[in-house]
């Protein structure tokens, strides 16, 4: 009630608040009346929903009602019959006892009418197996199925109401199974027949399809009969005879021997026949495989049913039945160019448009598993890159033996028609080698490839340290007796050449089989030590060249700077004379080898000719002495200079007026008539040989006797002072004074 009275208070407020706004000008007194009949139909309005809202509420409420009250009606009628179904109920046990021999009627029956539709099958048994027989034989076997399908159903039959008795009978089912033996012979004889057929398919498909066909159908209705058999031993724990058959699975063992035994069958030579057998049994599987698959894809799809994926099939069991082969090879081992044989079919030709990649044939192999695993692939090549190895090392010993039989032999060296150069042939053929080695690789991969040409590398540059072995060891035994070798300065000459060369063939491999862009700091490091083993090769062949040259003008260096060379000409003479002879055997060097040797022999000559000058073997007393040694010195120098430019008269990399120029300036010390002067000299001297030392700077003012001891200590010391830090030579320029050593120390004397 309280909640009533405060809605009506609510109510009336609300009301005259919405009067209050309605009258709030005078003018709107007029409209009361309207205002009072629009709230007056409002009002009846709003009552007259507010009745057919509760009148619908009413309805509701009185249908659930008389809904209520039908489901009890009906719980109490459902209560009734239930205590009438118990008390039914309890009449059914005792009728099981009084229906037993009705039972046992039906189960007679049932067998009875068994045998009776058996009975026809059971007394022709032995005739229809006889007729199942001969349709086998005739090849009708759709006939020959369906007559078998008859007596196995007959025989399945009669074991099923056998299995149903309560108390089975061992003894009649090991008769009713005598009965019918042979029943499950003709049903194997039927089975052997299917698989000869299925084995020859990919042959009977071409000319007789329906004969594959009529087999496979017959495979899959004992297929349908596998599935009926199983079900019923799911239901009844009964499982005929033979079942289940799993023919189509057999089918496929069959169609799977079939394809092992065509790969193997072209395997018709072994290599104690045929060196090339390999080659022959890989091509002939490829033109089996692509002939059989294309068989397959255009004779064989319309015959199998789609379930069976004849092609995927196929191509499995020639993948698989091809990888077992090939696995069967490897394990009895592979010789010489086998391995790129096997490598190079495996990866290219297999998977290539040659076999599987054919437009007529289109498999992906990178969804079937690798023929042969990853480590017996990696183990191919690590064998065959040993086997190269081993040959590399067998031939160069061979070719380095052959080099060391021609050094010892009485012949010169073979001459280059278009250039003169003595060679032998052993630069080209190594990499002639090299190179066949290569080609074959590309053939395979391109990362075998890369690892042959750096094993290749490797090789070259073990031959390049055996070569200089056997270099060294010929130029020790020939400066032991110089009259053993004949023609040691034309083998020098060729070893000269060839390293040169070697090193130009590296070159050009590198440019023709390095792979491009490829940064491999390891390889290529492996190829600039060959690089550098043939180079320094080249310079030490060059220098033990000269050594032998030299040898025969040590004596006349030894001349040099003595009192019988103040008025003599012959050392400088015979020095130049002898150089040129060796010389005209020089001119078989190529060019640029040409070059390096008058370059290394104009060094030497200077060395030799400052290292004689500095030896203090003569002094010069006076000025007058001090200058026409001087002269002389710079007339022999003119003379060395102008010899070497006349055997370099071709040569663009030999610098002649360099040396020439160093010893002018040595030549100006002792020309200069002021001591005073000459730390000008030696400036001059030291700007244009920063190598000069110390010690033969002093022992070139010792050669004038006419300076003291102390004011030549005092100059050197002054004149070294000044140029501190020293100068760095040109490196493009010979340091002459650079190793030139005494074995008296002469400085010392001039430091006490």
């Amino acid at each position: 009630m309280s909640t009533m009275d405060e809605i009506e208070e609510e109510s009336r407020a609300a009301a005259e608040k919405m009067v209050m706004n309605m009258m709030q000008r005078p003018g709107q007194l007029e409209k009361v009346e309207q205002y009072k009949k629009r709230i007056t139909h409002k009002k009846a309005s709003i009552e007259a929903q507010l009745k057919s809202a509760v009148q619908g509420k009413l309805d509701g409420v009185r249908v659930g009602l008389r809904q209520l009250q039908e489901c009890l009606d009906d719980v109490q009628q459902i209560s009734l019959k239930m205590d009438e179904l118990e008390d039914l109920l309890t009449g059914v046990p005792p009728l099981v006892a009084s229906l037993q021999a009705v039972r046992e009627e039906d189960s007679r029956h049932s067998q009875y009418v068994t045998a009776m539709d058996s009975l026809k099958h059971i007394f022709t048994v032995p005739e229809s197996v006889a007729k199942t027989k001969q349709w086998i034989g005739e090849g009708k076997l759709l006939h020959a199925h369906q007559c078998l399908s008859d007596l196995e159903n007959s025989r399945d039959d009669l074991l099923y109401e056998l299995h149903r008795l309560p108390n089975q009978s061992s003894h009649d089912k090991i008769m009713l199974k005598a009965y019918f033996e042979d029943v499950e012979m003709v049903s194997n004889l039927l089975e052997k027949q299917i698989k000869l057929i299925l084995a020859r398919t990919l042959n009977t498909v071409r000319k007789e399809p329906t004969v594959i066909v009529t087999a496979l159908r017959i495979i899959e209705r004992e297929e349908k009969r596998d599935q009926m058999a199983i079900q019923q031993q799911d239901q009844s724990g009964f499982m005929p005879p033979g079942r289940p058959k799993n023919w189509r699975t057999k089918s496929f063992e069959v169609l799977e021997c079939s394809v092992a035994q065509r790969v193997e069958g072209t395997r018709v030579d072994e290599r104690e026949d045929n060196k090339l057998w390999l080659i022959r049994y890989l091509e002939l599987t490829r033109q089996l495989i692509l002939e059989d698959l294309r068989v397959v894809k255009t004779l064989c799809v319309p015959c199998f049913p789609p379930h069976y994926d004849i092609v995927n099939k196929y191509v499995n069991m020639y993948h698989t039945c091809l990888s077992s082969s090939l696995q069967d090879i490897v394990q009895n081992g592979l010789e010489g160019n086998e391995y790129v044989t096997l490598l190079s079919w495996i990866l290219n030709t297999y998977p290539g448009t040659e076999l599987m990649g054919s437009p007529e044939v289109n498999v992906d192999v990178s969804i079937l598993p690798p023929l042969l695993s990853e480590e017996v692939m990696q183990k191919l090549q690590d064998e065959y890159l040993q086997k190269m190895e081993s040959n590399y090392m067998e031939w160069m010993e061979k070719t380095l033996e052959s080099e060391r039989a021609e050094w010892a032999g009485e012949r010169s060296p073979d001459v280059e028609p278009h250039t003169s150069a003595f060679h032998t042939h052993a630069p080209v053929i190594i990499f002639q080698m090299i190179d066949q080695n290569l080609q074959v690789t590309e053939t395979i991969s391109k990362e075998i490839t890369f690892k042959a040409l750096l094993l290749s590398i490797d090789q070259v540059t073990r031959f390049g340290n055996m070569y200089r072995e056997g270099v060294i060891q010929f130029k020790n035994a020939h400066f032991a007796d110089r009259s053993r070798v004949a023609y040691f300065t034309h083998h020098m000459i060729t070893i000269v050449n060839n390293s040169e060369q070697m090193v130009r063939l590296a070159q050009q491999t590198q440019s023709r089989r390095w792979p491009p862009a490829l940064h491999h700091p390891p390889a290529e490091r492996s190829f600039q030590r060959l690089l550098d083993t043939f180079q320094s090769l080249r310079d030490e062949a060059a220098k033990f060249l000269l050594e032998e040259a030299f040898l025969d003008l040590e004596e006349h260096f030894d001349d040099l700077f003595t009192a019988k060379w103040l008025t003599s000409s012959i050392p400088v003479d015979t020095i130049c004379v002898t150089l040129e002879d060796y010389f005209q055997d020089y001119n078989h060097l190529r060019e640029k080898n040409f070059e390096y040797v008058i370059n290394e022999a104009q060094n030497l000559v200077y060395k030799k000719y400052i290292t004689a000058m500095l030896s203090k073997k003569i002094t010069f007393k006076t000025v007058d002495e001090a200058q026409q040694a001087a002269t002389k010195i710079v007339k022999e120098a003119n003379q060395i200079r102008s010899f070497f430019r006349r055997i370099a008269l071709n040569a663009e990399g030999v610098n002649v007026d360099w040396p020439f120029e160093v010893i002018s300036v040595l030549a100006e010390v002792l020309r200069c008539q002021d001591i005073e002067m000459l730390s000008l000299d030696l400036h001059g001297l030291l700007e244009k040989c920063p190598d000069v030392s110390e010690e033969q700077l002093v022992r070139l003012l010792a050669l004038r006797g006419d300076v003291p001891r102390a004011h030549v200590r005092d100059t050197v010391t002054h004149v070294r002072a000044a140029r501190q830090p020293r100068a760095q030579p040109h490196p493009a320029l010979p340091q002459l004074f650079k190793n030139i050593t005494f074995n008296d120390r002469l400085l010392s004397h001039f430091t006490l």
